[in-house]
């Protein structure tokens, strides 16, 4: 596999998972958020490129296919994904149905390294199917011509999705505590293929893989196109994580498939004995047809599903294990994220900004020692809110120098009880994540005490 002076110290905005946060969903009077439109804009520009008439329907193992996954690869690469294909894709070979000639498809993988110690060895992988339905040659009163069938639904909105997932992630990557696998799987309509290949051939650690979430055909809000999930076996924990993220407020309904909606790479892991999940708003007349088209898209939908996608699999990659335990069992033991309460955690009546703002800024030094070392970044600590409020469990998941690490764990052991977080009423712990920015600049005070 491939590729795998004078100081002022700018406060660091800390990113939010959860729907109160990424409420790109609120629609109040007609009126969508700044961020809701620059993420619907991303989208559109995204699939009309997956499925422009240039890129012919992106065939398993065409050129066009190739130029699809040097632009996923490109974007990837610029939010800051760690690439573990080359540009032009990790490629493989398979026997073509039809002609019985050898025909070489490829899957883009990417990765985000988790923050835990414990837990970044272990992976939630999140895919979608990268080619699509491609053309078909015909003749036309002698003349010879092609019928391509664009793939909008198909799959070009998996792909948009997931790239923008990949970029939310990418921005708010010191909340994941496992590694979060991107991949674009070529050959999903043979049989699934570039799956397959990549977990019999390509990838070396399977056996880390916790759960896989597969995004394919979504962005139809009509009818029977209703945004769904499909888990195979009820699996009352895969439900619970579910429900949790389409309880939060503005987020999308979210119906369980009884059956396979579509057919998608999540086959494959499912083969390997590895959970899944599977969202998709399911099959309908213009999937992979001439008609499949951008402009057939429901992009406020797709902004959801975005969103839907990021908060399922911060709680996948925040869990303390994958291990199924007695419910009662559970529950005592468990710390939830702040996306899986009722009633977040709260600071002087504010959230994790204002923790930051009044109190992390306003008592942290910069040490004298980092400062000669000209030692600057981003230190970024955990803790524990217990059911009293009280602060516990706090480390250093990225540290910049032990002065830099003491510093801001006596500033973090030192605050003051918070109000605690809550389920039905009931108060539970919840850990928290922050991040902190020491920066050295020239010509400046300091933004905090010496």
């Amino acid at each position: 596999m491939s590729h795998i002076g004078k100081v002022l110290v700018c406060i660091a905005c800390i990113l939010f998972a959860g729907s109160a946060d990424f409420a790109y969903s609120q629609n109040i009077g007609g009126n969508r958020p700044e961020t809701q439109r620059h993420l619907e804009d991303s989208l559109k520009r995204q699939v009309a490129f997956l499925a422009s008439e240039n890129l012919k329907g992106r065939k398993a193992g065409s050129p066009e296919e190739k130029q699809a996954a040097k632009y996923i690869y490109d974007f990837m690469q610029s939010i800051g994904t760690i690439m573990l294909s080359p540009e032009d894709g990790d490629d493989f070979g398979m026997a073509n149905p039809v002609t019985g000639d050898t025909l070489y498809s490829r899957n883009i993988v990417g990765f985000i390294p988790g923050y835990d110690p414990a837990l970044k060895g272990e992976f939630i992988v999140l895919g979608t199917q990268m080619d699509g339905p491609g053309y078909e040659r015909l003749t036309v009163n002698g003349v010879p011509r092609q019928r391509i069938f664009p793939g909008a639904y198909s799959n070009a909105s998996g792909e948009a999705v997931l790239m923008q997932v990949a970029k939310m992630i990418a921005e708010n990557k010191f909340m994941f505590r496992r590694s979060v696998l991107f991949c674009f799987f070529g050959s999903g309509n043979l049989s699934q293929a570039g799956s397959w290949y990549f977990l019999n051939r390509s990838f070396k650690d399977v056996d880390k893989i916790k759960f896989m979430v597969d995004v394919n055909t979504v962005g139809r809000d009509s009818g029977p196109n209703q945004f769904q999930a499909f888990i195979g076996l009820p699996d009352k924990h895969i439900l619970k994580d579910i429900f949790t993220v389409s309880g939060q407020p503005f987020s999308l309904s979210v119906k369980i498939a009884e059956r396979e909606p579509v057919p998608a790479d999540y086959r494959s892991f499912h083969s390997a004995d590895i959970p899944f999940t599977l969202f998709t708003t399911g099959d309908n007349s213009i999937r992979g047809t001439i008609h499949d088209t951008p402009d057939q898209l429901d992009y406020l939908q797709l902004s959801q599903i975005v969103e839907f996608v990021y908060s399922y699999s911060l709680i996948l990659s925040s869990k303390d294990s994958f291990e199924k335990q007695d419910e009662e069992e559970e529950n005592a033991d468990r710390v939830y994220s702040q996306i899986e309460v009722d009633k977040r955690a709260a600071f002087l009546k504010g959230d994790e900004r204002t923790f930051l703002k009044d109190w992390v800024y306003h008592y942290v030094k910069y040490p004298d020692s980092a400062i000669a070392s000209r030692t600057e970044g981003t230190e970024v600590a955990e803790f524990v809110v217990d059911k009293t409020g009280k602060v516990r469990d706090i480390k250093i998941t990225t540290s910049l120098s032990d002065d830099i690490d003491k510093e801001v764990l006596k500033v973090i052991k030192a605050s003051p009880k918070w109000t605690p977080a809550e389920i039905n009423g009931k108060k539970v712990p919840v850990r928290i994540s922050i991040a902190i920015e020491f920066k050295l600049a020239q010509g400046s005070k300091f933004g905090i005490n010496k």
